[in-house]
């Protein structure tokens, strides 16, 4: 029986190999050039895209991405903010090259201070990836979480 990964060791080795591309300003701190050739792609398509939503915003992408996950019969539990304190690292497959990295966050910070939000400011790549496959992913941004956060 062949075990399968966490998401987010997933992604941390996929940082540590230079495979996980930033849809913002923010990078990682190593990138292979397929990494930086996509970024680039990516943000010249979507210039404003944060990638970051509130607690309102998150709710409403949230049931967007499950949607997603529902109508393309994704192997995988509907996404939702953490039962208890604490984050949580999806993937969230768009092509055979690209998943989309989700952080999704309900943090006590204590004396009534909280932090609850939904984060989409990565993806991963395999060493396949195209502008095409961004291109698919930038089609994903525009349904599911420009629209939703609206």
């Amino acid at each position: 029986m062949k075990l399968k990964k966490a998401d987010w060791t997933i992604v941390q080795e996929a940082e540590e190999q230079g495979l996980m591309v930033g849809m913002t300003g923010l990078i990682e701190r190593k990138r292979t050039d397929l990494n930086n050739e996509l970024s680039d792609y990516f943000r010249k398509q979507l210039p404003a895209y944060t990638g970051s939503f509130d607690e309102n915003e998150g709710e409403e992408i949230l049931y967007s991405i499950n949607e997603y996950i529902t109508e393309n019969n994704i192997d995988m539990y509907p996404l939702d903010f953490p039962i208890t304190d604490g984050t949580d690292v999806h993937l969230i497959p768009i092509t055979e090259n690209i998943q989309l990295k989700v952080i999704v966050a309900d943090e006590y910070h204590g004396g009534g201070d909280y932090s609850k939000y939904v984060m989409a400011d990565f993806f991963l790549i395999n060493d396949k990836a195209t502008t095409k496959d961004v291109a698919v992913l930038i089609d994903f941004v525009k349904k599911h979480l420009l629209q939703g956060s609206k």
